[in-house]
């Protein structure tokens, strides 16, 4: 039997060894949003490397930058503790804050640990720190440049503004503005480069004026100016905040309502005839800085005072006594209800007197007195009906005085002769109307109707001449067939 050896190769086992990473993940100027700072990636950083935060963005003193890293145990690594975990300041004035509330402790193979660092330079120098992590060590260094002085210039002065201050812009008038002068003196020693000034809140009402629309290089002991204006769209309180050279400011408004101009009544005229239509505009003096309301409204003042009103005398658009009206912002010509015109038109009605049209807008309130002038009747319409001994005589009109005293009837055959005497018949009708007008609400419209018995044949008479008498004269002939 043969003999079997057995060979034993006994080799070395490789040992897995944890590496430690630092990485630089993201940067930014506000704690508060952490809105990035531009063009920052991540970054691996090697051991002994030195971070300059120059090269990330420039700082003034006071400036905040948090910075974010991350501690990677390698895929594949072996758990690792991590024993020493601290951020050494070199010089006396420290400006590097860790953020960290506990150590990252163990970590398992392909494990991260992340954490802040905030850098806040608290005066315009150079700053470096040594961040050590177990056998990682890094280099942390960064620059400051003095702050700019920043001042508000108006009416009242020059004042002084920091980082959080409010400006306010006081009570201004819609339609209105006021306008503060901003100035940034660089006091630091060196050039610096300021952004443009920016805008947020209820823009709609506050404005940048003159401001530069881009980067801006200001020497030593040079300046900065821009403006901004509050011109408010509404009343009431009005915020806004004005971001510029690593400041926010607040500025406060309060809108107040605008002043109103004063305004024209323009008529299409003072003397007016009854039964028609007539108009009227409202004009403002000055373009309106905001949309303004008002009312016009018509007052008649009767001739005869005993006589009851006459309800027919009104506005077209609302059939009433008032009418409201606005004029829209940038404009002076009032817009009237009910219609989109600019004129208010109205109906004179049938009865003799004024009418006072009274206006009214904000403060103001003007008015314009018509007259409507008095006159003899008019007679509009009539017919004849006939029936076996009777003629009726129907006429209709109106008289604006209210005073008529006598009618006057000539009839006619077919050939035109008179037939009767040629005066007519005349029949005294003054009580009668003046029974009819003192309850009548229609002004001085009538109709009238006259019943005369016919000897004979009736048809034989073709046409009634007709003429109604008044305090100031006589009617046209109105003919009824």
């Amino acid at each position: 039997m043969r003999a079997l050896w057995l060979l034993l190769l006994l080799l070395p086992v490789p040992m897995l060894r944890a590496e430690l990473q630092l990485w630089l993940i993201a940067a930014t100027k506000d704690p508060l949003t952490w809105a990035p700072v531009p063009g920052v990636s991540p970054t691996r950083l090697a051991n002994g490397a030195t971070l300059d935060l120059s090269t990330i963005t420039p700082l003034r003193e006071n400036d905040i930058l948090d910075l974010r890293f991350e501690l990677r145990n390698t895929a594949g690594s072996p758990s690792l503790t991590v024993n020493t975990f601290r951020i050494q300041e070199t010089g006396t004035s420290k400006a590097f804050n860790p953020m960290w509330t506990e150590l990252p402790g163990t970590l398992a193979g392909g494990a991260k640990y992340t954490f802040e660092i905030r850098y806040l330079p608290p005066k315009p120098q150079t700053y470096e720190a040594i961040l050590v992590v177990d056998q990682l060590v890094f280099m942390l260094r960064g620059s400051a440049s003095g702050r700019t002085v920043m001042y508000e210039i108006d009416t009242l002065g020059q004042r002084q503004l920091i980082n959080g201050s409010t400006s306010d812009f006081g009570n201004v008038r819609i339609g209105e503005g006021f306008i503060k002068n901003f100035r940034i003196v660089n006091s630091t020693g060196q050039g610096v480069v300021i952004a443009p000034p920016t805008l947020a809140g209820e823009t709609a009402s506050w404005f940048l004026v003159q401001a530069p629309e881009s980067n801006r290089s200001v020497p030593p002991d040079g300046f900065y100016e821009f403006k901004v204006e509050f011109r408010p769209v509404r009343t009431g309180l009005i915020n806004a905040t004005l971001a510029v050279d690593g400041r926010t400011i607040k500025l406060v408004g309060n809108g107040l309502a605008g002043t109103v101009p004063d305004f024209r009544m323009l008529p299409s005229a003072t003397d007016l005839d009854s039964a028609s239509q007539a108009e009227l505009r409202i004009e403002l003096v000055s373009a309106a800085a905001q949309p303004v309301s008002g009312t016009l409204s018509l007052v008649f003042e009767k001739d005869v005072g005993e006589m009851p009103d006459d309800a027919n005398i009104r506005f077209v658009a609302t059939n009433s006594r008032s009418i409201a009206f606005t004029v829209p912002a940038g404009t002076t010509k009032a817009q009237f209800a009910g219609a989109s015109s600019e004129l208010a038109l109205f109906q004179t009605g049938t009865a003799s007197g004024k009418i006072r049209l009274v206006a009214t807008l904000a403060q103001w309130e003007h008015s314009v007195q018509l007259n409507i002038r008095s006159d003899a009747p008019k007679l509009a319409s009539g017919n004849l009906q006939r029936a076996s001994g009777t003629l009726t005589v129907s006429v209709s009109g109106f008289d604006n005085t209210r005073s008529a005293s006598l009618a006057v009837f000539r009839f006619f055959d077919a050939d035109g002769r008179a037939i009767g005497t040629a005066s007519g018949v005349e029949a005294t009708v003054g009580d009668i109307f003046g029974a009819f007008y003192r309850s009548s609400t229609t002004g001085g419209l009538f109709a009238m109707r006259a019943a005369f018995p016919i000897q004979g044949d009736v048809n034989a008479i073709a046409r009634v001449d007709i003429q109604l008498r008044n305090k100031l004269g006589v009617s046209q002939t109105y003919t009824a067939r």
